[in-house]
């Protein structure tokens, strides 16, 4: 075989070289942490090829969400209903540790704070679980369902069959997987309900093609949420497989939780479903079938001209926050991920406790100072976790233990769940805050993935879910200072190199 020509081989050097410099004031311009920054400077220059190619596939800071069309770019649905029954004032009646954290989420345009008739916790999955297929069955509209996984199991067959039922009743059917996450799943598990009428959307395709993905492989959609008729709700941790509702042949449980909505309240879950839809498939729904939405805004007019519609729900005080890696860099609040923001600036001004419970715990970290220094000032900080025997990713379980030293110190209280998979998402802040959501304290989920979680300003609301707290606290073993500190050399060694790959768990 022949040597290249000396020509190609100055071309393809002046090109690789050309490259890696682009990436590299690319790096220096994103101001990352100095360390990440640093670290991928040297990536680009001592592994040339290697280097690249990892910051093409998973290094970009941004992205943005593709559309099929250039002319939807100005019509995403979280964006045309920001102004509709969106709470305009802080209530008078707010305590002034509320009052501030309303008044950082009201700052947020696309994540309008909003009023729901109600509220119901459902802590049980095979409750949460006949709580859907009763929803779905009585949906006489619309019905939107988007999970992160959904399996071709008994569950997911179930689903199916009766979302096919309401597709041949002549209701709009709109089903949203990610296809990462449902890749073991086939086409035809879904052909049912296509058949019947249905729509079915994958999020962020990895097919290798003539067509170059769009954005990052690993920038995964990690959402769950339904809704239906524009009036019911849900958002939670829940996916729709049998290991979440506790029917596997292993007899394997997991303890997750869901929460129902009723009211204005769901408009924000719906318009992040369509959001959504409209990236996976190209199709822009418009909202105009029983809410209270002006045609104005869904027609794609600029937000300042968009008038509000006045509220209809009085009860509990929601703000639906969908976060993810395409986030406006340019608002310093989405610069540091308005999720991250909230978690923030709830345990930073916590005085009584601060409950946290999440199956993969890789906390950034200022959420690991918020949580050590809420310690330190007298907060009850504690955390529940799936113990690493449970844990379904087992790197991340050890990761996570790598953590408990340092908030053990600070005076954090740690449990380990021991009845099976925790994946239950949620938080309790004093009296004042409840979240619930798909995110987890990970790296992952506050950056990298889309995720969507329901802030709850209400004091019933909170101390609902610290009574589930404290059910899901009565089966762990809490973790011990003493038994950290027997810890055997080589399992500390493993925690430390799981720790090392934590910002990419």
């Amino acid at each position: 075989m022949s040597a290249w020509p000396p020509w190609l081989v100055l071309t393809i050097e002046l090109g690789l070289g050309a490259s890696i410099l682009l990436a590299a004031v690319t790096v220096v311009l994103e101001r990352r942490k100095p360390t990440a920054t640093l670290a991928w400077i040297l990536a680009l220059f001592l592994l040339p090829v290697v280097g690249l190619l990892a910051y093409l596939l998973i290094g970009r800071r941004k992205v943005r969400r593709s559309r099929r069309t250039s002319r939807r770019r100005g019509l995403r649905p979280t964006q045309a209903t920001a102004e509709v029954a969106n709470l305009e004032h802080t209530p008078e009646d707010l305590s002034p540790q509320l009052r501030g954290l309303v008044h950082l989420a009201m700052r947020r345009a696309e994540a309008p704070v909003r009023r729901a008739d109600d509220v119901s916790i459902l802590p049980e999955p095979r409750d949460a679980f006949f709580e859907l297929e009763r929803s779905v069955a009585s949906a006489r509209h619309r019905i939107h369902m988007q999970f992160y996984i959904w399996r071709d199991d008994e569950t997911g067959r179930r689903m199916i069959e009766l979302l096919t039922e309401r597709a041949r009743a002549g209701v709009q059917v709109r089903v949203l997987y990610d296809e990462v996450g449902s890749l073991s799943t086939p086409l035809r598990h879904f052909q049912p309900l296509l058949d019947a009428g249905g729509q079915v959307g994958r999020y962020g395709s990895i097919r290798i093609g003539l067509r170059r993905p769009r954005g990052r492989l690993d920038f995964r959609n990690h959402r769950k949420l339904v809704t239906i008729d524009g009036n019911r709700g849900y958002v939670g941790g829940l996916n729709m497989a049998n290991e979440y509702r506790g029917t596997t042949r292993a007899g394997r449980v997991w303890n997750d939780i869901l929460v129902r909505l009723t009211g204005d309240a769901v408009l924000g879950i719906e318009a992040v479903f369509l959001d959504d839809w409209q990236v996976a498939t190209g199709e822009l729904v418009e909202l105009d079938a029983g809410l209270p939405v002006d045609s104005g805004a869904l027609a794609g007019a600029p937000m300042a001209s968009c008038p509000s519609t006045p509220t209809h729900s009085e009860g509990p005080l929601v703000q639906i926050v969908a976060s993810g890696p395409d986030q406006d860099a340019a608002d310093p609040v989405d610069a540091a991920s308005v999720l991250v923001a909230s978690f923030l600036a709830a345990v930073s001004s916590a005085v009584e406790r601060v409950w946290i419970v999440t199956p993969y715990l890789i906390p950034d970290e200022p959420l690991t100072w918020a949580m050590m220094t809420a310690a330190m000032r007298g907060v009850d900080v504690r955390l529940l976790v799936p113990n690493l025997g449970d844990n379904d990713v087992r790197l991340v379980g050890l990761a996570a233990r790598s953590y408990y030293d340092e908030l053990l110190a600070a005076g954090c209280r740690i449990y380990e769940y021991r009845l099976g998979m925790l994946h239950a998402k949620y938080m309790v802040i004093d009296s004042a805050v409840a979240v619930i959501g798909s995110a987890n304290l990970d790296v992952r989920s506050l950056y990298l993935d889309y995720e969507i979680t329901a802030l709850f300003y209400d004091r019933q609301v909170t101390c609902e879910l610290a009574e589930v707290f404290r059910s899901d606290l009565a089966g762990a073993e809490e973790v011990t200072v003493a038994e950290r500190a027997a810890l055997p050399w080589r399992w500390r060694f493993a925690e430390g190199a799981a720790r090392i790959l934590s910002p990419l768990l």
